[in-house]
C-alpha cells in the first residue's frame, strides 16, 4: 500500500471553457497549492492562465469571469502542460470532484505530445459524500458549512485554496488515515 504519511498533496483546480473536454472544451487556468505534513505551502504554489486558442462561450466567462481578452496573452497548453506535470511530479493529486479535472489534463498531455500523468489522487466531492449526511457538496457550501475562510469561487486559485483547506479540515475531523481509503491511481 502507498505510504502516505511523508507525501507531498497537491490540491489544484482549473477552470476551463466548458465542461467536455472530448468534444474541444480546453484548460484556461491551472492553480495547486502544496500540502506537506498537513500545512499548506504557498511558496511553492503553481498558478498560470492559459491561452485555449479557441473562443470562451460567454456562458462561460459568466460563471468563471475569464473572457477571451484575458487569456490571449497567456502561454499556450503546449508550453504550460510540461511544466505542470514536472511541477506536480509523484505528489497525491487532490481535486474536488478529481475524475473531471484528470480527463482535462488527459487531453492536454495527449495534445502536448506527453504520456498522461498516472498520479495516485484523492477526491475530497467522493469524501464529502461519504462522511457527510447531506449536501449540497460544492465546494461554496462546503467553505461555508466549515468556515474555510473562502469568499471567492470559480476560479482556479479559489477553488485550489478552498480544495486545500477542505482536505485539512478532512484531515481533522477524519484522520490522514481513514482518507488514505479514498487514494485512486489515476490511468488504472
Amino acid at each position: 500500500m502507498l505510504e502516505i504519511q511523508n507525501n507531498v498533496f497537491l490540491a489544484f483546480d482549473l477552470e476551463t471553457t466548458g465542461l467536455s473536454p472530448e468534444y474541444g472544451d480546453r484548460i484556461i487556468e491551472i492553480a495547486a497549492i502544496p500540502i506537506f505534513n498537513k500545512k499548506i505551502k504557498f511558496k511553492y504554489s503553481f498558478h498560470t492562465l492559459v491561452n485555449p486558442m479557441i473562443f470562451i462561450p460567454g456562458e462561460v466567462s459568466r460563471f468563471h469571469k475569464l473572457n477571451n481578452e484575458d487569456v490571449s496573452q497567456a502561454p499556450l497548453l503546449i508550453d504550460v502542460f510540461p511544466r505542470f506535470k514536472e511541477y506536480i511530479d509523484d505528489s497525491i493529486l487532490v481535486s474536488h470532484n478529481a475524475k473531471m479535472d484528470l480527463r482535462f489534463l488527459d487531453i492536454a498531455a495527449k495534445e502536448s505530445g506527453m504520456f498522461s500523468i498516472d498520479n495516485y489522487y484523492i477526491d475530497t466531492l467522493e469524501v464529502s459524500k461519504y462522511f457527510l449526511e447531506s449536501g449540497p457538496y460544492n465546494l461554496e457550501h462546503l467553505s461555508n458549512k466549515f468556515n474555510l475562510g473562502i469568499n471567492k469561487f470559480h476560479r482556479a486559485w479559489d477553488d485550489a485554496l478552498a480544495t486545500a483547506r477542505l482536505f485539512q479540515k478532512y484531515i481533522n475531523l477524519f484522520s490522514l488515515k481513514a482518507l488514505e481509503n479514498f487514494i485512486r491511481k489515476w490511468g488504472d
